[in-house]
């Protein structure tokens, strides 16, 4: 049972030394001295400083091994590599999805693509579910993005759009770190920056940086004006420059190319800093980067990934991504090699601002990194899994259901796909073959049970959390049906009805659908018809041109004393 001597967001912030001199510190001490003492410490609180902020940024398609701060022979980020001289560099990271909605909503749910269920452009996550981004709201953060409505963003918890500057000339990134200087509540924000993206157009400043870029080609054209570029078996309804043949010498330009995109990316943030160490925000916002996803450049015979490729791997060179998060005060600097993936940036978060997680039901899966960071332990972690399906974002929905798996540890991985694309599995040992060119799984499929066993294992995890997730949600969603209708307010108990039927939607389109399984079938079914008696109620006294009168001792679930008075 958590103290009552501290308001929520503060328990667990005194058990880590790191941490001893944080603001948010001193914001606690005096919020707690304020539920004791009201008169004069709430005064006190009135003058105590400001929580940190929290400012989110992933860069799309960025690859760390292409990153000067990783150790890339080529400058190509030396604005991030100055920055994160006084932040905590993570160099062993690993999205849960070859492509961006489910790597994102990995990364601000702190649960994997099963669980969360944002795995096409037909998903949507539910306002009554658990969200990280819930408490920020709770603990009085503004919590903002550029886009707070799509598919697979709205309902985890953003509250407000940021926007750009056109008369300016201002991205919302940009405008943003500008107007959020003088305002001195605390933020949650997270923006999405697509310079890496395909087409690899890069800035003239960085075209032809370290090569000649200039020549041409069909492959080198296609792939500096299309963000799309399919095999050529492939045809699809989908813009894009039709079937294009790659040569030997287009590869080395093209890798250039993305290379110059990524030093964009670099320059953009580089500015980005500079404003924000000038108008002081950085003095008081953790900042975060990282990525989405990686991107395949010919390892294994094409180039970007899922969405752009109709062509879903797990390949490390898809799913390695970069981790660096920054203090206001640069504690503990330096370098982590722990293994870890899109999952565990919440978590660790979360522990670093002391929120407390236990009011998350189900449990985030992910796992804090700050044990590593203190130097408590070595790795949170054995495994790391990842999921994509074949088509990405456009993925039509009879395919949904068909995803290619892997679990990696730091010396072996696993990779299944599905029936439509081929059926396989393959196995790799990573000590001896970094780049997974040779497939080992039938010649030494013995060493990989393990690995198969540990991957059937995560299945039943994330049928049973997504279980609790989805029926957690549904019952909230019910009750607000309920209440609706207690109200004489037909529409919002019609928006609470078809919130359970998105989730039956959403869920439907999982490999295993965790309603499809005992015991959760049984429980699923019934609250699904527990909410569709209340509106089949609702809507038969409405049909008879009568007033709905329900039973407000009765409960949500007891429809047998609501009466319609015509």
């Amino acid at each position: 049972m958590p103290s009552k001597t501290f308001p929520d967001g503060c328990h667990g912030l005194f058990r880590s030394s790191l941490f001893r001199y944080s603001p948010l510190i001193g914001a606690c001490l005096l919020a707690g001295l304020a539920l004791a003492l009201p008169a004069a410490a709430a005064k006190a609180q009135d003058e105590a400083e400001t929580p940190w902020s929290v400012l989110l940024v992933t860069v799309d398609c960025l690859r760390p091994d292409h990153m000067s701060l990783y150790g890339y022979e080529r400058d190509t980020t030396p604005r991030l590599a100055a920055f994160a001289e006084d932040a905590m560099v993570f160099t062993n990271v690993f999205a849960t999805a070859s492509w961006t909605s489910p790597g994102i909503a990995s990364l601000l749910t702190g649960f994997y693509p099963p669980v969360h269920g944002q795995n096409g452009r037909y998903s949507f996550y539910d306002d009554e579910m658990a969200s990280p981004l819930r408490l920020f709201s709770a603990a009085r953060y503004d919590v903002f993005s550029t886009n707070i409505r799509g598919p697979s963003i709205a309902g985890l918890g953003f509250k407000r759009r940021m926007s750009g500057n056109p008369a300016k000339g201002l991205a919302p990134l940009e405008n943003f770190v500008q107007r959020r200087a003088d305002d001195p509540d605390p933020f949650f924000a997270w923006v999405h920056i697509k310079e890496p993206h395909l087409p690899y157009a890069p800035t003239e400043k960085n075209d032809n940086r370290w090569i000649d870029t200039s020549r041409s080609s069909p492959g080198i054209d296609a792939v500096r004006n299309h963000g799309i570029i399919f095999r050529p078996e492939v045809d699809v309804p989908y813009r894009h420059p039709g079937k294009v043949e790659f040569t030997e010498e287009d590869i080395p330009v093209i890798r250039a190319l993305y290379d110059g995109t990524v030093a964009d990316a670099d320059d953009r943030l580089g500015r980005v800093f500079d404003t924000m160490r000038e108008n002081g925000l950085l003095e008081r916002t953790i900042v975060i980067i990282s990525a989405d996803h990686g991107e395949e450049l010919f390892e294994h015979g094409w180039l970007g990934h899922s969405s752009t490729s109709y062509d879903g791997k797990l390949y490390d060179e898809l799913i390695r991504i970069p981790l660096i998060i920054r203090l206001p005060d640069g504690a503990n600097a330096g370098r982590f090699d722990a293994l870890a993936d899109g999952t565990d940036l919440m978590p660790t978060l979360l522990d670093v601002l002391g929120f407390d997680t236990g009011q998350l039901d189900p449990a985030m899966q992910g796992r804090s990194l700050l044990p590593v960071v203190e130097g408590e332990v070595e790795e949170v972690r054995d495994y790391v899994f990842s999921q994509t399906t074949i088509k990405g974002w456009t993925t039509p929905k009879d395919e949904m259901n068909q995803r290619v798996v892997a679990v990696r540890s730091r010396s072996q991985k696993l990779m299944v796909f599905p029936e439509i694309a081929g059926g396989r599995t393959e196995a790799y040992d990573l000590r001896e073959d970094p780049g997974e060119q040779n497939d080992i799984y039938e010649s030494r499929r013995e060493e990989f049970a393990e690995l198969e066993q540990v991957l059937e294992d995560w299945f039943e995890e994330n049928r049973r959390i997504s279980a609790d997730l989805v029926l957690g949600a549904a019952g909230r969603q019910t009750d607000n049906l309920a209440l609706a209708l207690q109200e004489a307010d037909l529409l919002a108990a019609t928006r609470a009805f078809e919130a359970i039927q998105v989730m039956q939607h959403t869920w439907s389109m999982a490999v295993d659908p965790f309603f499809e399984t005992a015991p959760y079938k049984a429980r699923w079914a019934e609250a699904r018809r527990g909410a569709a008696r209340l509106m089949a109620i609702a809507l038969d006294c409405e049909a008879r041109g009568g007033r709905l009168l329900p039973d407000t001792n009765s409960g949500s679930s007891d429809t047998t004393a609501w009466a319609c008075e015509e």
